[in-house]
């Protein structure tokens, strides 16, 4: 196959922009570190935005604009757990792809 054909044929394959945004905008998302570690805060067990705030020391407020964009984007939900929301992830692909990649950091 000359060179031209492998590179149309990879082109195929490649997608749009409007496919490519969802996904672009998840990481764009976890690149945020105070996004990132409430992730992993939240990854084994829910927490309130006040027990996030407190061992992150942020403030709350700071908390709750962070999980806003994370909700947005389905990666995180709220749970009533009597007069508080706990904030738990939707699943734990977020987790795999940060444990993929820093997989891929510490053995480069």
């Amino acid at each position: 196959m000359s060179q031209e054909h492998l590179l149309a044929a990879a082109a195929v394959k490649l997608p749009n922009d409007r496919e490519l945004a969802p996904i672009l905008a998840i990481f764009k998302a976890i690149s945020d570190p105070t996004r990132m570690k409430i992730v992993l805060l939240i990854a084994k067990q829910p927490f309130s935005v006040n027990e996030i705030a407190n061992r992150l020391a942020i403030s709350q407020s700071a908390v709750s604009h962070q999980l806003q964009t994370l909700r947005q984007l389905a990666l995180v939900e709220g749970v009533r757990q009597g007069k508080e929301i706990h904030y738990r992830l939707t699943d734990q692909h977020i987790v795999e792809i940060y444990e993929l990649t820093k997989h891929h950091v510490t053995e480069h």
